[in-house]
């Protein structure tokens, strides 16, 4: 329900929103939890809800309000709209700060050095190649420091002591398994808090000791990473938290925020979460003021980070029991066949999973229908007609027939419609740089630019790309170099997609096939 004591400049702002989306004007301090779907209009909502919150508690510079999100382009993009619902307010621009989750961590831990125990003069931001690069170091070093059980590793079962199959097992073991087992066992420990003393003490009676293995590669990791002057991400989100450990500095930065909204809360690690919590409480610990708006049914960071899509239905459970939860349901963005192609898989998903599930479903996915937009929606082109049939599946025989068809379908849409754009969307890089190089020469002929968004990453990746491959002719009689020099040609669709170790081993069975 709609504020009345609200001025008519907030409540024209809050008319702007639609019903699920009001739930963020009207919010007046505690916990909140939105559920909303792709394309309900979360930052939009969130912008409106923020200048609200800011004109309502006459918030300022000495007490804000903290806006989170997870990418740099979305916090300028949201810092953009509550700036502009401020101004048509007149109103100053200094009761809130917008800030990524990382940004807001080191902002924090840099400006008490001493208690983040992060020197932020000295210290260097780890880019993923570094940390790649450290992780190798840190398997080599384990293997040294650990024969006899790198020997047991080997060994396993079955195992008669033939000496290729001891070249395999070394070479996969070396470059796959336990590189693999010390970046998941890194990731989820530093996301959840743990030291490798703690990871280790949970080793229970594995004969192969996997958890103590992973709490060596990890102290070996970051014994590398002080070494080197290193922090990464998850360390920023540690370091604010030893801050935040210390009563008086507590203190100190739960009276400068008033109250935290975080966008896109699906994508937070539970550390993460666990800093917005800190923040977002009053120093007198009576109240967390705290809304958190995401999607439960997705989360595409988590195939690369730690979230997971169940901490923030955790989040909305808790809510829900004290009745401060609510959805945002409707979304403009996408036609109706597309609408209901998404919820009739959301819907399998839900139905068969819970019925051989070990985790309740509940707790994974929410039975959430996505919506269309009322017909007197102000947003431009709601819910557009489909091109087609809107949504169609096809089975092409290969990936080159796959580029064939996408090329006639683009050529067909994009001269019919040339102010129009298309997007391709694939599962990995190479699928894209594979595409663009197939589609370019058709397409070109019929003046339609092809644009691979990773063409600057591409870039990056050069050197790298090219120190393997004088890597492998430098030593060209090295396993471990041969297969990096193969991962380069397979990674550019120079090769055929297949499995490297038995390659490495038997070179002769790629350079001279039979």
């Amino acid at each position: 329900m709609a504020d009345p004591l609200l001025s008519p400049p907030l409540q024209a702002l809050r008319s702007q929103l639609r019903p699920g989306q009001q739930a963020l004007a009207d919010w007046q301090g505690g916990r909140l939890a939105i559920s909303a779907v792709p394309g309900a209009g979360k930052s939009y909502s969130m912008a409106v809800g923020a200048a609200i919150a800011i004109a309502r508690f006459g918030l300022h510079s000495g007490q804000q309000l903290v806006v989170v999100t997870f990418t740099r382009s979305a916090a300028a993009n949201i810092k953009q709209k509550i700036r502009a619902n401020l101004r048509a307010l007149n109103l100053p621009s200094g009761g809130f700060m917008v800030q990524t989750l990382h940004g807001l961590a080191l902002h924090i831990a840099s400006r008490h050095p001493e208690a983040s125990g992060l020197d932020l003069t000295r210290m260097t931001l780890i880019s993923p190649n570094q940390s790649h690069r450290l992780l190798r170091q840190a398997v080599e070093q384990w293997i040294r420091d650990h024969p006899d059980a790198y020997e047991q590793l080997q060994q396993g079962q079955g195992f008669d002591g033939e000496a290729t199959e001891r070249l395999r097992r070394q070479s996969v073991l070396r470059t796959e398994v336990l590189p693999n087992l010390g970046y998941t066992a890194i990731q989820g420990a530093k996301s959840s808090g743990l030291t490798p003393e703690q990871l280790r003490a949970a080793s229970g009676d594995d004969p192969y000791g996997t958890l103590a293995i992973a709490a060596d590669l990890y102290e070996g990791y970051q014994g590398l990473m002080r070494s080197r002057q290193l922090l990464d991400y998850d360390e920023m989100i540690l370091g604010a938290l030893r801050v935040l450990e210390q009563e008086p500095l507590r203190q100190q930065w739960q009276e400068q925020v008033f109250a935290v909204f975080e966008d896109e809360a699906q994508d937070s690690s539970p550390l993460q979460a666990q800093l917005l919590e800190i923040l977002a409480t009053t120093p007198d610990q009576s109240q967390c003021n705290l809304v958190r708006v995401g999607d439960p049914n997705q989360a595409i960071n988590s195939t690369f980070t730690p979230a997971d899509p169940i901490y923030f239905n955790r989040f909305c459970d808790d809510c829900a029991s004290n009745h401060r939860l609510t959805m945002m349901d409707q979304s403009g963005r996408s036609s109706p066949e597309i609408l209901n192609t998404a919820n009739q898989m959301l819907f399998w998903v839900y139905d068969g999973w819970g019925t051989t599930a070990t985790v309740p479903v509940g707790q994974l996915f929410r039975r959430q229908a996505i919506r269309p937009v009322a017909v007197d929606d102000p947003q431009a082109d709601a819910n557009p007609a489909p091109i087609g049939a809107g949504v169609e599946i096809h089975y092409p025989p290969d990936i080159y027939a796959t580029a064939q068809g996408i090329g006639a379908r683009a050529i067909a849409l994009l001269t019919a419609h040339p102010d129009y754009n298309a997007a391709i969307l694939v599962r990995e890089r190479k699928q894209a740089h594979f595409l663009t190089r197939r589609l370019a020469p058709i397409l070109k002929g019929h003046h339609i630019p092809v644009y691979d968004v990773n063409t600057a990453q591409n870039a990056k990746e050069i050197p790298q790309d090219i120190l393997q491959l004088l890597l492998f002719i430098d030593r060209p009689h090295s396993p471990d170099y041969l297969k990096g020099a193969l991962s380069v040609l397979r990674e550019r669709v120079e090769i055929p997609s297949q499995v490297l170790v038995g390659l490495a081993i038997a070179p002769e069975q790629f350079l001279y096939p039979t």
